[in-house]
């Protein structure tokens, strides 16, 4: 049996080498075509990259860089305008990459950096962004982002920024407006200059300075029923806008929403300099006593007042002392701190009693409780009386009030 038994095996030996060098050659005919595919491939890649290369050539004959200055924003979202327009100060600049971009992998000479910088913060508005030119044409030129290596906090990862586009628009062969565009979200940012309607002196005596519409558009946001940023970085800008012109104040119409909007940008807790508080709450305290001034018995208004004076007392006092005259930031010994202390509680006081309102409101009926248990323990001494006390909070209102107009209309410094 054993030459059968030999055979056998012989057989089975031969079928399975020969099966082993058919699937061998299966394995070499499908190499061979992956090779010759990814031959193909890289074929057609190189012959698209230099099919780019020669329009980024031609289009960088006829494209020049540019800086455009915007004094005015539209935000859309899938094509519909939100928001208003923005008054305020953008500067959109697109540079020749000669050196690459810093925070990127990208190498010299290969598309062009977007820039977009808020005038009104001085920083960037977003981070620059790697652009390539896609179309030019006399009447607009449009950039669209690519797949880049991005430094990051996990360090370099894979970016697509083809999520990123702007167009330029020309008239007259200058450029008239650009449109960020973000194509992920469906929203699109429209840069451009605002004509002025006219120039009579009855249309300069009603335009709205920069600072209140900013306000005005914090206050469309709270109406909203919205909160955090889109209300923050209005009112942030509107008190950047008077620091930079304090001139500006003077010609805002609705003092009262200008002073609650300070005082609810304070409330923010976000400024930490006592300057810079006194400052807000100074300027919170100028609007809403003039306010008051036109309207004796708007009791919201009054009530906003007594909040500018007791949201932040420490800034608020030094106001008083340089309104007064107690000098206490000469004073080593610290009394005049009493006086101006003294004085300010005594303006409260004023405002407490305008109104029994105020005794039915917990936070205000406390202070109103307190100062008159001051009053009834001689705690500003010379036997003082309610009466007295709310004449000396009068006067000490004018002194204030008096003091804040000459600095900001007369000197227009906001130095308190």
């Amino acid at each position: 049996m054993w030459p059968f038994g030999y055979f056998k095996k012989k057989r089975e030996k031969e079928e399975q080498m020969r099966r082993r060098e058919e699937e061998n050659a299966h394995l070499q005919k499908l190499e061979q075509e992956r090779i010759v595919r990814e031959r193909e491939r890289r074929l057609e890649e190189n012959r698209k990259k230099e099919e780019q290369r020669k329009v980024e050539i031609e289009n960088r004959n006829s494209f020049y860089p540019f800086t455009f200055k915007s004094d005015c924003h539209q935000r859309y979202e899938s094509n519909i305008p939100v928001q208003g327009l923005q008054q305020c100060g953008r500067t959109v600049s697109v540079i020749s990459n000669t050196n690459g971009c810093p925070g990127y992998r990208l190498e010299a000479g290969v598309g062009y950096i977007v820039k977009i910088y808020n005038d009104d913060l001085g920083k960037p508005n977003m981070s620059d962004k790697p652009m390539k030119l896609i179309r030019n044409t006399n009447e607009m030129a449009e950039f669209r982002g690519f797949p880049i290596e991005a430094q990051t906090p996990f360090g370099w990862q894979e970016i697509d920024y083809s999520d990123y586009g702007l167009t330029i628009y020309y008239k007259n062969s200058n450029v008239c407006k650009c449109v960020l565009h973000m194509y992920d979200r469906g929203v699109d940012l429209e840069y451009r200059k605002e004509s002025a309607s006219t120039n009579s002196p009855a249309s300069a005596s009603q335009e709205k300075s920069i600072a209140e519409k900013y306000v005005e558009e914090a206050f469309t946001q709270i109406k909203m029923g919205k909160d955090g940023d889109s209300v923050y970085h209005p009112l942030y800008k509107a008190w950047r806008a008077m620091q930079a012109d304090p001139a500006c104040i003077k010609k805002i119409h609705n003092k009262r929403e200008a002073g609650n909007g300070l005082l609810v940008f304070l409330s923010y807790g976000t400024i930490r300099d006592i300057d810079d508080r006194q400052q807000i709450i100074s300027l919170s305290y100028l609007m809403l006593s003039e306010e008051i001034e036109i309207n004796p018995n708007s009791l919201n208004t009054i009530k906003n007042r007594i909040l500018s004076m007791t949201i932040d007392r420490e800034a608020f006092q030094y106001t008083v002392s340089a309104a007064i005259g107690t000098n206490a930031a000469f004073d080593f010994m610290g009394f005049s701190q009493f006086e101006s202390r003294d004085a300010a509680l005594k303006m409260l006081y004023k405002d407490l009693t305008l109104s029994p309102v105020f005794k039915n409101l917990p936070d205000f009926a406390e202070m109103l409780n307190d100062l008159e248990m001051k009053i009834s323990n001689d705690f500003f001494g010379g036997h003082e009386t309610p009466d007295s006390i709310k004449a000396q909070g009068e006067t000490n209102h004018s002194k204030v009030l008096s003091y804040l107009r000459e600095k900001v209309y007369e000197e227009e410094c906001l130095d308190f």
